[in-house]
């Protein structure tokens, strides 16, 4: 077994022209974007300049000190490390780096970030970027339930102008929201350039609401979609797809499971598992039939509502509220009581399977505490 990196020692001495592109190498490049590229990377604003990935990586680390890039505890540290053990190959050292961008606009709800990588063999890969695990950005995924997120347009206007000057064909492909970007984004650019997409590539990325699904729109790229999500998917398995997943196995558990860093794999194809696991299975229908039981009005109070309770642990990242441990459970809980009955029941079944390993490691007295009964057969130990 091996992980992302264990490839890049296995393969990166090969080029494109000596092993053709394949899904390991989508992943790494969906997970590129990521990093940090600003003041690095030309942007939209020079279309005809461009950088390999190898002086990129250079003057990132130039940028960017070790003591900086370990302080980071985000969920997306390790994009350095893929940047960096990128660079050091043959396969992927000589592509060429343009059109950056990455905006945020608090006001606008807008976070989008995305980056266009041509590989050796000269096809380019439009790369979007994900959510990192803040609760702020996971909230925007969950947004997806009841309207159109802001990030959403600006992948269709960003895909349209950084390919409608070239006529080669188009990889493109992201990582958690930008999963769902990548899709959205070829359903809806313009005909001449969706007719030139080869793959989409969609890692453990939300789904779309049943009106969007309804409409026809990802028809037009269903059959060149490519999903990926872990065992114990949750961003994944939000909401409604039109494409079955690949299910692979991960050596995290729980929500860790999101980062593609533990997905294990051998060769260049990633371990496959035959099913969910059961977690993962019971988020998607509690969440997802929740969902649809409601109105627009009543999914944006809902999920506002969630929020608010995962909010009220006082920390930012989800992967951090489980060490937090009791403290901030209880501060969730105080949240959690001013909620109506209705709604205090689902969020409590929505918390127990998002945490329920957290809560088992911390001992029958948080269990208790948040009255989140949790059978130890739930626990998905088999991964």
């Amino acid at each position: 077994m091996g992980n992302i990196i264990d490839y890049l020692d296995w393969r990166g001495d090969l080029t494109f022209s000596q092993a053709p592109f394949n899904q390991i190498d989508a992943l790494l490049l969906s997970s590129l974007s990521y990093a940090n590229f600003g003041g690095i990377v030309p942007g939209p604003d020079d279309p005809d300049k461009e950088i390999p990935l190898a002086e990129a990586s250079r003057i990132f680390f130039e940028m960017h000190s070790q003591e900086e890039l370990e302080a980071d505890k985000s969920f997306i540290n390790w994009a350095p490390t893929i940047l960096g053990s990128m660079a050091g190959t043959a396969r992927f050292r000589n592509s060429k780096l343009k059109n950056y961008i990455d905006i945020v606009d608090p006001e606008k709800s807008l976070q989008f970030a995305a980056l266009e990588i041509i590989t050796d063999d000269g096809v380019p890969f439009i790369s979007y970027r994900g959510t990192d695990d803040t609760v702020a950005g996971w909230k925007e995924d969950f947004n997806l339930s009841f309207q159109t997120v802001p990030a959403e347009a600006v992948s269709v206007v960003y895909l349209n102008r950084v390919q409608k000057s070239t006529g080669t064909p188009i990889r493109i492909g992201g990582h958690s929201k930008g999963g769902h970007l990548a899709v959205c984004g070829a359903a809806l650019c313009s005909r001449t350039i969706r007719d030139r997409i080869e793959k989409i590539y969609d890692f453990d990325g939300p789904g779309f609401n049943k009106m969007f699904i309804r409409n026809g729109t990802l028809d037009k790229v269903a059959s060149r979609v490519r999903r990926v999500i872990p065992v114990s998917s949750f961003i994944g398995v939000l909401l409604l797809h039109t494409v079955n997943p690949r299910i692979v196995k991960s050596s995290a558990s729980g929500l860790m499971q999101h980062n593609p860093m533990t997905w294990d794999l051998v060769g260049t194809e990633f371990t496959e598992m035959p099913a969910r696991g059961k977690t993962s299975s019971l988020f998607e229908s509690t969440f997802n039939d929740w969902i649809e039981s409601i109105d627009i009005p009543g999914r944006e109070a809902f999920v506002n509502d969630l929020f608010s309770v995962l909010e009220a642990s006082g920390e930012q990242h989800l992967s951090h509220i489980g060490e937090r441990g009791m403290k901030a459970y209880t501060s969730m809980l105080g949240k959690l009581n001013t909620l109506t009955p209705k709604t205090r029941d689902a969020v409590k079944s929505l918390l127990k399977l998002l945490f329920s390993q957290w809560v088992e490691r911390q001992g029958f007295s948080i269990r208790k505490t948040l009255h989140l009964p949790i059978d130890e057969t739930e626990a998905e130990g088999e991964i």
